[in-house]
Order: structure tokens, then sequence, then C-alpha cells
């Protein structure tokens, strides 16, 4: 006890000559949220100030970020404004968005728009007509089914003007695409639901002088779901539209003509779009800076209740005239950690099949039609779980293709004939069609 006391003497006199001060750990900072936090909590906090007690913060459908604001040089001085939006909690048919900017290093609300509708869909700040100045684009919900009515402001003098008041463009949907020379477009679909079959209005405007000009203004049947401005073609842009009807829908190209515009392409996909919520239709998958359609290769048989993103997924790209060819044919499992992509050149002369065997194993068989017309099994492929593998019996015919430790996966074929209609089919082959995510092939 003696030896404790001298020891805090000894170390109380250290402290006290060398003029250390020591700092007791306050328990609140041990909990503190971290700075970013802090940060987002400070600039809500700030934001919402500029907000009157009816109304509140909302985040917009459309927005990369899941954030309710979002930083945008307005006018071109170099120095960000806030964009906030908002509705008013006790209309609900009132919102809008906030302009904060800064004078002396302080926040100040410069300009306030106000809308009508159910919810914000979309906004963007572009310069539409090259001017060097900003046009803010407003998306909003109606209240009507999917239509949505677009505002277009224009900062002028100081002051936030619609200039499409009176004459805003409904629509269900809608995207910004470019003109060949770089000029900005805004292409919408509206939709009439009125009659069975469906239709869509596809229309092009281009914004110039304070108000939208109509290049293109055409009906098309289906609804339109989808609309994506892309690289098409080396050096080449269009817009894809995902047309809907019963049973498959329908890819329309609109581009950009010597004349105007006019829809080059036209190809017809086997989806029923009512189980097309998990798939994505256009997506640069071989990443050679175009961007493809994904068809679907149906199976000819499913007796395991496979969906269609089990289906083994082809993906198109324009061919520069009016058709399409595969660039890739992809089966994916995420679940299960693997890609196998077919040989496109197998693709016209095989069928396949989903099997489940007496080990609950989901199959892939593929087989093609001999010279005899008689459908002959060229391989079958599948991913077994690793306890489920050690236990099977019989296997000597099985190949292993490669495997997964993460996943406990083991990847493997069965290999029915090495060559069907002048095609090599082989371990090797096949292991190089195989993609493993976090493990190895063979």
């Amino acid at each position: 006890m003696k030896r404790k006391v001298f020891f805090l003497f000894c170390l109380l006199t250290i402290l006290l000559l060398s003029s250390c001060s020591v700092e007791l750990v306050n328990p609140d900072s041990l909990i503190a949220a971290p700075k970013s936090n802090q940060e987002k909590l400070q600039k809500k906090q700030l934001i919402t100030s500029f907000l009157g007690q009816e109304e509140n913060l909302i985040v917009p459908e459309d927005m990369n970020h899941n954030e309710a604001y979002r930083y945008v040089d307005l006018d071109n001085d170099g120095e960000d404004e806030i964009v906030a939006f908002y509705a008013n909690r006790q209309n609900n048919f009132i919102l809008g968005f906030l302009v904060l900017d800064q004078r002396d290093q302080q926040w100040y609300l410069s300009h306030k728009a106000i809308a009508y509708g159910m919810d914000i869909h979309f906004f963007s700040a572009e310069d539409l007509d090259g001017d060097g100045a900003m046009e803010l684009m407003l998306g909003v919900h109606t209240g009507y089914g999917s239509q949505k009515e677009l505002y277009f402001y224009q900062l002028e003098d100081g002051e936030l003007r619609e200039s499409t008041e009176g004459d805003r463009v409904t629509y269900d949907q809608m995207t910004l695409a470019q003109t060949v020379d770089g000029g900005e477009l805004l292409v919408t679909a509206r939709m009439d639901t009125s009659i069975l079959e469906g239709s869509s209005n596809i229309t092009v405007y281009r914004y110039c002088d304070g108000g939208l000009q109509q290049l293109y203004d055409e009906t098309f049947s289906g609804y339109c779901s989808e609309i994506h401005f892309d690289c098409v073609a080396k050096g080449q842009n269009g817009v894809y539209l995902a047309m809907r009807h019963n049973h498959f829908v329908n890819i329309l190209l609109l581009k950009e003509t010597e004349e105007n515009f006019a829809v080059l392409m036209e190809q017809p996909l086997p989806y029923d779009y009512e189980d097309m919520n998990d798939l994505k239709l256009f997506y640069d998958e071989n990443s050679d800076g175009i961007v493809e359609i994904n068809s679907l290769w149906e199976p000819e048989h499913n007796a395991v209740g496979k969906i269609y993103k089990d289906y083994i997924q082809v993906w198109l790209q324009w061919d520069g005239q009016d058709s399409v060819y595969a660039v890739d044919a992809v089966l994916e499992n995420i679940s299960d950690g693997y890609q196998f992509r077919v040989p496109l050149e197998w693709m016209d002369m095989l069928y396949y099949d989903f099997r489940r065997d007496e080990h609950a194993v989901n199959w892939v068989d593929f087989y093609y039609e001999n010279a005899e017309q008689q459908y002959e099994d060229v391989f079958s492929f599948a991913a077994i779980d690793q306890l489920v593998w050690e236990n099977m019996e019989d296997v000597d015919s099985i190949i292993v293709l490669g495997n997964n430790p993460t996943n406990n996966k083991v990847y493997v074929a069965e290999i029915y004939t090495g060559e069907f209609n002048g095609f090599k089919v082989d371990a090797s082959r096949l292991i190089s069609c195989l993609k493993i995510e976090g493990g190895e092939r063979k």
C-alpha cells in the first residue's frame, strides 16, 4: 500500500514539474457521430431553417443519391449553390425547391420555386440552349396515373422565372439526349391507356429562346416503359424505347438523321412485362463503350420454375442498319457466384432445359438436333453445394470446372459428346466459359 501511495506521489510530482495537464474524456465524445454525419446533420439543419413550419425536405424519385439537396453552380460564379427540395405538409399538392447562396460566407435564401403535384420525380440543371446560363428542370407527379409535368426555370437578372408557365410538358417517361453537334434535347413519352392495345406518343424537343421547340412527334403502339439515350454504335448516339405489349416488348431505336429523326430499328423481345422488374434492359455488357439490349434465350423446358433473371441473357448490339447481332450470351447466377458464357457460335444450334435431379441439384442441359433430326445431348452444367458434392456417388463422368470456397460451391459439367456440328466440346472449352466471383477455375 505504501508503494502505491509513493508511486502516485511521484507521478503527480512529475506532471506538475513538466507543466502537463490531464484532460478527462467526456463520455459524450465516445459516442459522437462521425464528422461526415455531423456535417450532413448541420447542413440539413441549415436548410431546414429556411423552410416554413408547414414544410419539410423530400428526396426526388430520380436522384442518383438519396439526398434531399444537391450542389449546383447555377450562376457560373465558380461557387456551388444548394438546391433543396421540399413539400408542404398541410397541403399535399404544393412542393418545389429552394436555392441557397452565400454572401460573406453566410448562407441566405436566394430563390424559392413553387410547383403543384403529388411528389417530385426529376430534377436537373443544364445549359440547354448553349448560352452559358443554366436552365432548371423540375418534373412532378400530377396524381393522374403515371403522368408527370415538367417545369422549366431560368435565372434572369437575379430572378428565378418559370419559362414554361402555361405551356408545360406532360410525360410518363423522359430522358435528356444530345444532337450530333452536341445540342441538348428532351425526349418524352406520353401513354394513351384509353384503348385496349395502348399507345405512346414520342416527342423530341429542343429548348431555345426561353421555350420548347418540337422537332419530332410520332405515336407507336404499346406502352413506353423505358427511354434510354446512349452510344448505340461506334461514334453514334441514339434513343432506345422499350414498348410494352401483352406478352412481348418491342425495342425501337430513335435516331437523328440528316433530315430529322426516325426510327431505324425494331427488335421484339420475348418478355412478359409483368416479370421484367429485376431485369436491366440497356447496359454496356462487354465494356466496349456501346450500350447493348438485353434479350432472353428461353429454355425449351423449365421444370424447376426458373424466372427471367435465371434465363440465358443474350446481349444484342445495333448493326448500324436495321437489325441487331449478339455480342454476349450469359447464364448468370449471382447467389451461386458464377457467370457461364455460352460461345456465340454455338447459340444457333443449341437448345437448353432446366432440370432438377434426385440430389435436388439444378442442372442446365444443352442439346442439339443431329443429322437424323433427333435431339442429342451435348453437355450439362451445375453449381453444387460442397457438402452435397462430397456425398454424391457415381460422379466419375462429371468434370469439375472450378470451385468457390466463399459460397461453398463446386461448378461441374457432364460432357456427352466431344463434338457437335463441327464444334469441339471438352473440359478446357467449358472452363474458358466460366467466370467465378471469389473462386477459381480449374
